[in-house]
């Protein structure tokens, strides 16, 4: 969107720039047009526009040794200003997320169990019961905001490969998960899956945009078994969602603000080095 919105922009400059140029007529009066675009795009705060004007300058000009020279003077600000922008968006969406995620761990215990290679993040309801005993759902986060649940069918064998969620807003399923021994485990009477992310995603999603709303869990394979989602089985699966994508949103969002930095530093020196020029 941003990027139509940016090409639409430069559309409308380059007529006037034209204009301004008597008509077309000469590659330096077009290359001047356009660096004075760019200029005034800088001074109006759209820097992206300025950036664009600029690139074509410098693909359709590049023996302009002039205009291309005051547009190296240009490009350094545009981008300092654009990155202080959204480094100033990105603070706002860190501090959001970051409150969030701060809100969503209150529901949470984190178990530490020396038989798995990492403990994870699971409601306090769930926290010390087993769901090896029971027919139901759990989702859990990992450390790094990994969402991933586990299905577990104790009450009739269905050898099931997927379950689903039914309610009035509609019907979802998780990926298939082929019986393996590992993933897909079955011991004592008890069937258990374990889904990882895209896996079961919009079971989250799902019972995230229809809340409130009674849920019937099925368990889907060989044959299948349906009863209704526990209260806290819901529960577990929308906060775990939640959690796991304000994890996660706040990773990209770090990792994002640390490229910011470097890039002003980087502008910073070039529009430096440029000054000298």
């Amino acid at each position: 969107m941003c990027n139509v919105v940016i090409k639409a922009a430069i559309a409308a400059a380059l007529p006037l720039v034209i204009t301004a140029c008597g008509g077309g007529n000469g590659a330096k009066e077009m290359a001047e047009g356009l660096v004075n675009s760019a200029d005034s795009a800088v001074t109006a705060g759209d820097y992206a526009l300025a950036i664009e004007l600029l690139d074509t300058l410098q693909a359709k000009y590049p023996d302009q040794i002039d205009a291309q020279r005051k547009g190296m003077h240009i490009r350094p600000a545009a981008i300092e200003k654009m990155t202080i922008t959204e480094m100033q968006m990105t603070d706002s969406l860190q501090a959001y997320y970051t409150h969030l995620q701060d809100s969503l761990m209150s529901y949470f215990t984190f178990v530490n169990n020396p038989e798995l290679v990492e403990g994870y993040y699971v409601i306090k309801e769930y926290g010390k019961s087993s769901l090896f005993n029971r027919t139901g759902l759990e989702a859990r986060v990992s450390p790094d905001g990994e969402f991933y649940m586990i299905s577990s069918l104790n009450a009739k064998a269905a050898k099931h490969t997927s379950v689903s969620l039914k309610g009035n807003g509609g019907e979802v399923s998780t990926a298939e998960v082929a019986y393996d021994g590992d993933r897909n485990y079955r011991s004592g009477g008890t069937e258990m899956i374990t889904f990882i992310g895209a896996e079961c995603d919009t079971l989250g999603n799902f019972l995230l945009a229809n809340p409130g709303v009674k849920m019937t869990l099925t368990f889907k394979g060989g044959s299948s078994y349906s009863t209704p989602l526990q209260a806290n089985d819901s529960k577990s699966i929308t906060l775990a969602y939640q959690l796991g994508n304000a994890m996660q949103t706040a990773r990209k969002l770090n990792s994002r603000r640390n490229f910011l930095d470097k890039q002003l530093l980087l502008a910073r020196d070039q529009a430096a080095r440029t000054a000298k020029d």
